[in-house]
């Protein structure tokens, strides 16, 4: 699939990907040598960005980002770096926080690039895509931390996957691939989902409370898209 918006120039987006490699190099090398971190964390940041810029560059094309997608490009160096540094889960309290601040700083940043869209005018649906996908990946992320630190079972996953099991059944139901009208429920569970998330990575948050506390959670997303589900379903059938 061609990106949209190419034409014969050079990449003009090419600047942006590399500045935004070498900031995430910066920040990943310089936190596995100061902290004495595994040697997989700047490789495994590095192939996530890797993948994190295919995306941007199929969403985008050869096009400049626009400053809110710089913001949401900040946001997701911050996403990969968080995974990046999955090998050194529990290794120590100088990295108990690392999950907890990323996740937050990811998740005020969040809000940022709307109102920075909406301030310059430079909504585009391509922006607004790259945004979504990345508020997924996050889920994910933070759900594989919880269980990297044993702070829950293997089930908490399914909070990061059910955007891609619905994806998924939407190849055996093609009625579950089109588009969905704006929510206000959708973009509330959402955000709680991902602020939560971060909260139960806090280290002074319970132990104890994770999983019950995960458990709301799941059930809160789940509702949302059989919701979602069944619209889209009823609708195919009239």
């Amino acid at each position: 699939m061609v990106p949209p918006g190419t034409d014969d120039s050079p990449l003009q987006i090419l600047p942006d990907l590399l500045v935004a490699a070498i900031v995430l190099t910066a920040a990943a090398g310089g936190l596995q040598q100061t902290l004495d971190l595994p040697a997989g964390v700047l490789p495994l940041a590095l192939a996530a960005y890797a993948a994190l810029a295919l995306l941007v560059w199929r969403l985008v094309g050869n096009r400049v980002l626009t400053p809110a997608d710089r913001v949401t490009m900040g946001r997701g160096l911050l996403v990969m770096l968080l995974v990046g540094l999955l090998p050194a889960a529990g290794s120590g309290p100088n990295v108990a926080m690392l999950p907890f601040a990323l996740g937050m700083t990811a998740f005020v940043l969040d809000g940022i690039d709307g109102w920075v869209a909406r301030r310059l005018g430079c909504q585009t649906p391509a922006g607004a895509r790259f945004d979504m996908e990345l508020d997924a990946v996050l889920l994910l992320v933070l759900t594989l931390w919880l269980l990297r630190l044993d702070l829950a079972g293997a089930w908490v996953l399914a909070i990061g996957g059910w955007r891609y099991a619905f994806i998924l059944a939407g190849y055996w139901r093609p009625a579950l691939r089109r588009p969905l009208p704006p929510s206000q429920r959708r973009r509330v569970i959402c955000g709680v989902q991902t602020g939560a998330l971060v909260v139960l990575l806090a280290p002074d948050f319970p132990a104890a409370w994770v999983p019950p506390s995960a458990a709301v959670l799941l059930i809160l997303l789940s509702y949302s898209f059989i919701v979602d589900g069944v619209m889209l379903w009823r609708t195919a059938d009239h």
